[in-house]
């Protein structure tokens, strides 16, 4: 009897433990695996068809979306579930751009859904609804891109999700990582759709947290700029930046592209793909600021000093002229200098400088290296050799000619650091990203304050800007409730338009209000000719706008 007792004992204990192992294993099946399980299994009688690859959002700084800004409509076959094919292909071709493609193309033979219409807009996505056409689906998607700040945003490669330009490269890693959406037909064991499934959007393979971004980037700004650069000019690049925290509140390069028509841009010949905000380019009178610097700094020149200006000044046999040579010779301050933009007196404190320790200056002000914001594909633009010992290079620079290639977010930065009573101001785009758990990380570096310059040569270079607007080359830019201060430069290219005349490129950098500055701002326009009668307008009009 004892032992049938503990015979029974085993026999129970023998099955409470194969018990709790099949507990256990269903409990992890469908507890842990169940989803994954559950898709596997589902995924034997599903059709699909991957949409689009679910990236992180872009935001400005208050918030407003900057991609994903707009819905679109997209139209999917699903070969197996057409009833009549070759009615559904008539009646969809005439909404293709690809008409002959679905003309073409044996769907008897297919059984994998295909995409055939991208982006179509509302109206014509119910038309084509409306006609309930079996294994026709509308699909709603949106659009990740717009036609504002394109070249900020730059693009990804939809074959793989990845970020190809702009924030879309260089976040690439925190913007990819998310959910992959597909288009899908849940089919029963006769590949009948199976009701109330039919077809559904659904999100698989999440690779991971994916990060959004917020920008420093003021979205009503960016447009604004936008639209009144889009008014006076073709080519060319604006930055707008707060002087005293170094936030991007725009950037804005032209001509423009929409990424979700990149074709048509790839191979076109006016660069519509360049960010000519961060492309280098020879500045002209505008670089007088950073000679002006220099010559202040070293005390090898007043503000106040005169000179003589000839209208032109010999260097080694070559002859430099005055813009306007003409009107010629005259007694002048080195402020009034800064005021006409006369090259020879700049050339002149340019050789009191020399090749060596002027391009040491210039190189400590930030130039002749990309800037802190390290974009994507940012250029460094170029200084001279320091042993270059051509003086007429040294004329040529301290112009802003010759070898001396800088960018408009290069002057931005100049700018600022002059509005911050001398200590450096580093661009900033990027401000923190946020996960699906609204986490914040920080993405603004932290700088510690550095002296380029002293105080007070920041305050004699301001009022040297104040007088080219008051009574200079820039006084299309003042500014009449608060003032504003600034330069115009007009750069050689070098080429000649069809009637013989020079092309030169057209820049202005300023600020504004002169008590107080909220706003610097850097135009250039590409071949625009006059950076006073073309770029200081588009300044004035930008600035009289968002203030």
């Amino acid at each position: 009897m004892a032992f049938s007792v503990k015979r029974i004992y085993y026999v129970l204990l023998l099955f409470s433990v194969f018990g709790i192992a099949i507990f256990m294993r269903l409990l992890y099946l469908q507890g842990i695996r169940g989803n994954e399980l559950a898709t596997l299994g589902l995924f034997s009688r599903v059709q699909e068809i991957e949409l689009e690859h679910d990236r992180g959002e872009i935001f400005d700084r208050n918030l407003k979306p900057l991609t994903n800004r707009n819905k679109q409509y997209n139209v999917t076959i699903f070969p197996s579930q057409l009833k009549d094919k070759d009615a559904s292909v008539h009646a969809l071709a005439q909404y293709s751009p690809r008409s002959n493609f679905p003309l073409n193309v044996s769907l008897n033979q297919m059984v994998k859904p295909i995409k055939l219409i991208d982006n179509i807009p509302p109206n014509i996505a119910i038309e084509i609804k409306n006609q309930n056409l079996d294994g026709v689906v509308v699909n709603e998607a949106k659009n990740r891109y717009s036609d504002i700040a394109s070249h900020l945003i730059g693009y990804c490669n939809l074959t793989d999700n990845r970020g190809m330009s702009g924030l879309e490269a260089m976040y690439d890693k925190e913007l990819k990582l998310g959910n992959e959406q597909y288009l899908a037909a849940f089919l029963d064991a006769q590949s009948n759709l199976i009701p109330g499934l039919k077809y559904k959007q659904i999100n698989l393979s999440k690779r991971g947290e994916k990060q959004d971004l917020i920008l420093t980037l003021d979205d009503s700004v960016q447009k604004l700029v936008e639209k009144v650069f889009d008014r006076h000019a073709q080519k060319g690049a604006v930055v707008v930046m707060d002087p005293h925290t170094g936030d991007i509140l725009a950037m804005v390069s032209r001509p423009n592209f929409n990424a979700e028509n990149l074709e048509q841009y790839l191979n076109g010949l006016n660069g519509a793909l360049v960010n000519r905000a961060i492309t280098a380019y020879q500045p002209g009178s505008v670089f007088k600021l950073a000679i002006a610097i220099a010559a202040l700094e070293k005390k090898l020149v007043r503000i106040d000093e005169k000179f003589i200006d000839r209208g032109y000044i010999d260097v080694d046999g070559t002859e430099f002229r005055r813009w306007d040579y003409k009107t010629g010779m005259r007694t002048i301050t080195f402020q009034d200098a800064m005021a006409y933009s006369s090259n020879p007196i700049f050339i002149e404190v340019g050789l009191r400088i020399g090749m060596e320790s002027l391009v040491d200056y210039v190189e400590k002000l930030g130039f002749g290296k990309t800037t802190s914001l390290q974009f994507y594909n940012e250029m460094s633009g170029n200084l001279p050799s320091k042993d270059n010992i051509y003086r007429g290079e040294l004329a040529n620079l301290s112009i802003g000619q010759g070898e001396c290639e800088v960018t408009p977010m290069q002057m931005a930065a100049l700018v600022s650091t002059i509005v911050n009573h001398g200590i450096q101001v580093n661009p900033v785009l990027v401000d923190y990203s946020v996960n699906e758990n609204g986490e914040k990380t920080k993405i603004r570096k932290q700088v510690q304050a550095k002296r380029i310059f002293s105080l007070n040569t920041a305050e004699q270079i301001k009022k040297m800007m104040i007088a080219v607007n008051q009574y200079g080359t820039g006084q299309a830019a003042w500014i009449e409730n608060g003032g504003s201060a600034g330069k115009t430069g007009s750069a050689e290219t070098g080429r000649k338009s069809a009637d013989g005349k020079g092309i030169s490129h057209a820049w202005y950098v300023g600020f504004s209000p002169i008590e107080e500055p909220k706003y610097v701002v850097v135009v250039f326009v590409e071949d625009g000719l006059s950076g006073g009668d073309v770029a200081a307008p588009i300044f004035k009009e930008i600035v009289e706008n968002i203030r």
